[in-house]
């Protein structure tokens, strides 16, 4: 499911690579992402949406694992439900869910007043539960923040006022730490797991390799950037009017611990993870076009 996002597309690489057959889902089998796939070996199936079950039974078909990746919202839970019984319905064995840090700890969000953000973590909460309610043998990964948010067109949600100021404004305390994971990372674990059920089966996975301080990330982005970017922590009432997902995560990271030991993950599993700057290196070209000029 969702072949051709980030995570998505980086396990169906890694798949191809490793010589599976892969069948990936989109809503436009004409995009460019969709494309590139279908040309390194994919079969491309058109859905409408995550509750076209017709669609996703016909492209199971054939097929040993799912990978689901549900957008955020309300209806993830009923989604994932549907699309796991389905897919057990046509065959499938084993069912790879990613959903987000701490997803799997509610003690350290339950208790979370934002309706946003409690929302957000009971909607991923309830797509485990659906992996492990299936049957079926189920790995979920929690990834903590993606790199790709630092990179347009994602910085203007994450960071609107990155791109109209360049000043990197944050919620974060001094000292807050928020755990970092590129999307090629959660590829490599996705494609292990559907390819070593056996290895991988019951795993619940906390994904993370960096933790960082706003003020070590704004190190780095001036470093590949090659001019100084400031950090700013917001005032609280600029708190009280910014209040996203991604704002309301790192005032949660001010309270509780939700650090990552990315050497050990490595060490445990044998998959190599990739530093921010290694990655901001890597995709310099789009984030320096996502920079305003002149700031």
């Amino acid at each position: 499911m969702g072949a051709t996002g980030h995570q998505g597309g980086a396990t169906a690489r890694f798949l191809l690579e490793a010589g599976a057959k892969v069948h990936a889902l989109t809503r436009d089998p004409l995009a460019e992402s969709a494309r590139q796939l279908k040309d390194q070996g994919a079969s491309i199936f058109k859905i409408r949406d995550f509750n076209d079950l017709e669609a996703i039974r016909e492209a199971a078909k054939g097929c040993k694992g799912i990978f689901l990746n549900l957008w955020p919202g309300p209806d993830e839970g009923d989604y994932a439900r549907g699309i796991v019984e389905t897919c057990k319905e046509a065959g499938i064995e084993i069912v790879v869910a990613s959903t987000a840090f701490l997803a799997g700890n509610p003690e350290k969000w339950g208790h979370e007043m934002d309706p946003a953000l409690l929302g957000y973590f009971t909607s991923k909460a309830a797509i485990e539960k659906a992996a492990r309610d299936s049957g079926l043998k189920y790995t979920i990964l929690r990834p903590s923040f993606i790199h790709y948010n630092y990179i347009p067109p994602w910085t203007s949600q994450v960071y609107p006022e990155f791109v109209e100021t360049g000043e990197f404004m944050h919620a974060c305390e001094e000292g807050t730490k928020m755990p970092h994971i590129d999307e090629r990372g959660i590829g490599k674990f996705a494609a292990s797991a559907l390819l070593d059920p056996d290895r991988f089966g019951g795993e619940e996975i906390d994904l993370g390799f960096e933790n960082l301080t706003a003020e070590e990330i704004c190190a780095i982005l001036s470093r590949v950037a090659g001019r100084d970017i400031k950090a700013r922590r917001r005032t609280p009432e600029e708190e009280a009017q910014k209040r996203t997902p991604f704002q309301m995560s790192q005032i949660l990271a001010n309270r509780v611990d939700i650090s990552i030991d990315g050497e050990a993950l490595q060490r445990k599993y044998g998959i190599r993870l990739t530093p921010l700057e290694d990655y901001m290196q890597r995709e310099k070209d789009r984030f320096l076009a996502g920079l305003p000029a002149g700031k």
